[in-house]
């Protein structure tokens, strides 16, 4: 971990997944989470430029006739995404990544064979290689003691190991999620979460503004312990 925080490499590394590195967003692993700010932009951008001249959907993968897919996304071979479906919002999606039915993916990067079940919710999220996350998985990308929460400008914190708060600057901003990471049905993740490698998150638990070590697991929420607003 560096003086400014840990770096984006200490949570999942991008040139661990060859589609991304191969194009060039590697470059951010040696990079403080909290300097990078927008990440998934970040990654958007090597990403974009890395393709040169090369469709940003690859012929081999597959995005059914019933989904909606934007024009300022890339999706990676072996991709498939399936019936109401949206992914939007410059999105990256690396090799061989399973979209499961009505899900919604905005300005979010899922690593290669990473599966998303039915019905998630994405947004402004980084998720690493080989997850699973099971139905109704959602994340969480602002604060809701914004003002206006069409344009909210209070800037998301995570929390440092030894308990410390590290601003991203961003409004937008849910969380970094490492690699084999799994989740059970109607998990919770955001804003400001930090989740370490090969993670459990058991069903109905929610991961908001924390760090979790690698081979952690997390359980279920108690809705009796669980405090309510502040995040959405």
């Amino acid at each position: 971990m560096s003086d400014v925080g840990p770096l984006l490499g200490d949570v999942l590394r991008l040139s661990d997944d060859p589609f991304l590195k191969e194009l060039g967003a590697g470059a951010l692993d040696e990079k403080p989470i909290a300097s990078i700010g927008d990440i998934t932009g970040a990654v958007y951008d090597l990403v974009r430029t890395g393709l040169g001249g090369r469709p940003s959907i690859d012929p081999d993968a597959y995005v059914s006739p019933r989904a909606n897919v934007a024009e300022d996304v890339v999706i990676g071979p072996g991709v498939r995404v399936h019936e109401y479906s949206t992914v939007r919002g410059r999105t990256v999606l690396s090799s061989y990544v399973h979209v499961g039915y009505g899900c919604e993916i905005s300005r979010s990067l899922v690593g290669e064979h990473s599966i998303l079940s039915h019905r998630a919710t994405l947004g402004c999220v980084v998720i690493g290689r080989h997850c699973y996350f099971s139905a109704d998985f959602l994340t969480a990308s602002c604060l809701i003691t914004n003002s206006d929460m069409l344009n909210p400008d209070r800037p998301i914190s995570f929390v440092l190991p030894d308990g410390r708060r590290r601003s991203t600057g961003q409004p937008k901003w849910s969380g970094v999620i490492g690699d084999h990471v799994r989740a059970g049905a109607r998990v919770a993740v955001g804003p400001g979460a930090v989740v370490g490698a090969r993670s459990l998150l058991e069903a109905n638990a929610t991961v908001a503004t924390a760090w979790v070590p690698a081979d952690s697991r997390v359980p279920r929420s108690d809705p009796r312990t669980t405090p309510s607003g502040g995040h959405a």
